[in-house]
C-alpha cells in the first residue's frame, strides 16, 4: 500500500512518515485545503479566471485549489529562488477566487502590501500578486455586463459613487489590498471591516459585517457595532466605517 503525497503527488511506502521527495508530514492535509479542492473550478465560478505569468502568458484556472511554487504545486516557477517550493494557493469558493500565502519564507503580496499567511483575500480582476520577485496578475473574463446597472448589491457614497459587492468576503480598508479601498480615508482603519455576500439555500443573498477590531468604530443606521460582532445588513441600511458612510443598495435584475 502507497501514500500519495498531496504535495507533489509523490507515491511513498505507508512505512514513510515524511515525503521522500519533498518532506512534506504525510498525515498532514496540503495547506490551504478544504474538501472541495480537487473540484472543477467551473462549479465555484460564473466567470473564467486566468493568471498572467511572466514571459509564460495567460494561464486558465482549471481547478478549485490552486497552487503555486517553486519546486511543487500546479503552477511551478523555478526560474525565481525567492519563491518558496509551497508558495501560495489561489482557492475558488463560493462564487470568488481568493489568494493565501502558504506560510513561505519570503511572504505574498497583493497589490504591493504583505498579506498574512493562511488568511484568504478575495480578489478582483487586474490584481497583481508578487510571490519572490514574479508578479502574477489575476484576469477574469466572462463577468457579464459590470455597468452601474448591473444587478446586485453595492456600496454608494454620499456622492452616489457605486463599488459592486462580490460574492464572498469583501474587506474594507485603507491598504490597496481591500476589495473596497478607501486610500485617502486617514481615519479608517488599514482593514476596518469585512462585508459578506452569502448565497442562502433559499436562492437569496445575504449580506454580513464583520468588524476587524478597528479603532474608530463602525455603525449600522447610525448604531453602533461591536468589536469583531458579525451582525446581517440589509439593502436601504447605512454602513459608516469611522467618518465614511455609504448606503447598501441592491439593483435587481429585469423581468424579461
Amino acid at each position: 500500500m502507497t501514500i500519495n503525497c498531496p504535495i507533489c503527488k509523490t507515491q511513498n511506502s505507508e512505512s514513510e512518515d515524511w515525503c521522500t521527495v519533498c518532506g512534506w508530514l504525510l498525515n498532514q492535509k496540503a495547506p490551504g485545503s478544504s474538501i472541495h479542492d480537487e473540484g472543477n473550478i467551473d462549479d465555484e465560478l460564473d466567470f473564467k479566471a486566468f493568471l498572467i505569468l511572466p514571459e509564460r502568458g495567460s494561464v486558465a484556472l482549471r481547478k478549485t485549489r490552486t497552487v503555486i511554487g517553486r519546486e511543487f504545486g500546479d503552477i511551478q516557477i523555478p526560474d525565481d529562488l525567492n519563491i518558496s517550493r509551497i508558495h501560495l494557493a489561489l482557492v475558488a469558493e463560493s462564487g470568488g477566487l481568493y489568494v493565501e500565502d502558504l506560510r513561505s519564507s519570503n511572504g505574498t503580496l497583493l497589490n504591493g502590501v504583505k498579506i498574512p499567511p493562511g488568511r484568504r483575500y478575495l480578489l478582483s480582476t487586474d490584481d497583481v500578486i508578487t510571490a519572490g520577485d514574479s508578479a502574477l496578475k489575476i484576469e477574469f473574463k466572462g463577468l457579464g455586463k459590470e455597468g452601474e446597472e448591473s444587478p446586485g448589491l453595492y456600496l454608494v457614497d454620499e456622492d452616489g459613487n457605486k463599488s459592486r459587492l462580490r460574492q464572498g468576503d469583501n474587506t474594507v480598508g485603507r491598504l490597496p489590498l481591500n476589495t473596497v479601498t478607501l486610500e485617502d480615508k486617514p481615519y479608517v482603519a488599514r482593514e476596518h471591516a469585512v462585508l459578506s455576500l452569502e448565497l442562502a439555500p433559499s436562492g437569496l443573498n445575504f449580506l454580513y459585517l464583520t468588524d476587524l477590531g478597528s479603532s474608530n468604530g463602525r455603525y449600522v443606521n447610525q448604531k453602533p457595532v461591536p468589536g469583531h460582532t458579525r451582525i446581517r445588513v440589509h439593502p436601504g441600511d447605512e454602513i459608516t466605517f469611522s467618518d465614511v458612510t455609504f448606503r447598501v443598495l441592491e439593483i435587481l435584475k429585469e423581468e424579461e
